[in-house]
Order: structure tokens, then C-alpha cells, then sequence
């Protein structure tokens, strides 16, 4: 059974969000501000976090981004009344997982959360290397230059799933369709952040982009 953290300062809010999750089978912890938020972080281990953006006194972005700071790994889920495609990426940039946005229907909060905890089954565990990235199925994890990054759930599953298809284009709509498989909520705004995200944890000095954009067609991890 999953451990969520839900950290939202409207007790009413909290309380629909800790019914629906509890509804569907997850253990719930629950707090309304930034500061207590950090205090749990620090001391308990969660499969999730669901946080609230607009907090006083310590709002969501700053607690993601000191438990990053921290170390911390678990995915986090913001919510938030912002919806522009900067305001995304200030709190993708923060070290959120995914995004979103107030109001939502307890159905795509669900999915959401299912996105973030679900690991795919791998066909094959066999490490993948790439130019200067290697990526390690069985653990989930990713290496630049030999040195391990942390990379978002999503931008996960992009990246492996460009791995296991190199030198191929992909649209927007079939990265949506393959990646994101239970998410009707995504669009294509959702492939572009994601892309701009995976280019800049590959990027490094001295090293080619192995993203590239093909006009009008789509995206591909080409071979350098």
C-alpha cells in the first residue's frame, strides 16, 4: 500500500483529497503548511507527495525545492490554481514530479497519482548507454558522464522509452499515446515541457544534444 503526503492549507481541500485517495486504497498523511510539510520530510519515508503551491509562509515550490536540496527522491505531485506554461516550469524546475492544475476531478487527481507510483514493467533490464548517458532499468535510474541525476517520473519514461527506440521520429500525439498512457489530461504543451526538461538534465559541456526537434514531424534521440 502506498504512503502520500498531502500537503494543502484549505482543511476542506485536504479533507476531499484525503477522501478520494483513501477511497482508492492509499495510506494518507496529511498536513496543512510548508514548514510541517519539510519537518515530516525529513524524518518519514513516502511513496508520494501531493503539495499544494500557494502556502503562507513556506509555499510549495520552496519546500519542493529544499527537499531536493535535502536529497530527497520521492515524487511529488503540485497543485495549484496557476496554469500558464511558465508557472509550470518554475515548479517542474523546483524539482516537482508533475503538475496540477485547481479545479481537477478526483478521477484525473487519481490518475495522476497512479502515473507517479507506477514503474513500467521493463521487456529487458539490460543497461542502456546512449553518447554519454546510461540508464539502468532494473534500478531506475540515470547516469550522465558516469555521475547518477535525478529525473522526473515522466521524463523517465520518455527518456527510456527514446532509448529503446533511437534514431526514430515521434509526434507529440504518438509520444502521448505511448508514454502517456492513463493521463487524458496531458496535451502537447505536456510533451514540450517534458522535452525541454529531458534536454536540459542530458546537457552537458562539451557534449552534442541527443534530443533533437524534427520540424513538423516530431522528436528523436539521434545517434552521434
Amino acid at each position: 500500500m502506498a504512503k502520500i503526503l498531502v500537503v494543502e492549507d484549505d482543511p476542506d481541500l485536504l479533507q476531499l483529497i484525503t477522501m478520494a485517495l483513501s477511497a482508492r486504497g492509499y495510506q494518507i498523511q496529511k498536513c496543512e503548511g510548508g514548514e510541517d510539510a519539510l519537518g515530516m520530510l525529513r524524518v518519514y519515508k513516502f511513496d508520494l507527495v501531493v503539495l499544494d503551491w500557494m502556502m503562507p509562509e513556506i509555499t510549495g515550490v520552496e519546500v519542493c525545492r529544499q527537499f531536493r536540496q535535502m536529497g530527497g527522491k520521492t515524487p511529488i505531485l503540485m497543485l495549484t490554481a496557476k496554469a500558464s506554461i511558465d508557472d509550470k516550469e518554475i515548479g517542474l524546475d523546483a524539482g516537482a514530479d508533475d503538475y496540477l492544475t485547481k479545479p481537477f476531478d478526483n478521477k484525473e487527481l487519481a490518475a495522476r497519482v497512479r502515473a507517479l507510483l507506477r514503474r513500467p514493467a521493463n521487456l529487458a533490464a539490460t543497461v542502456m548507454e546512449f553518447g554519454h548517458v546510461k540508464l539502468d532499468p532494473a534500478s531506475c535510474q540515470v547516469y550522465k558522464n558516469g555521475e547518477l541525476i535525478h529525473v522526473r517520473p515522466k521524463v523517465y519514461d520518455m527518456l527510456e522509452f527514446f532509448m529503446r527506440h533511437p534514431d526514430q521520429v515521434f509526434s507529440a500525439e504518438a509520444l502521448l499515446q505511448r508514454v502517456w498512457i492513463d493521463d487524458s489530461a496531458a496535451s502537447h504543451d505536456t510533451i514540450r515541457t517534458h522535452i525541454k526538461l529531458l534536454r536540459k538534465s542530458l546537457k552537458h559541456p562539451g557534449c552534442p544534444d541527443l534530443i533533437e526537434t524534427v520540424r513538423g514531424k516530431g522528436y528523436m534521440l539521434k545517434s552521434v
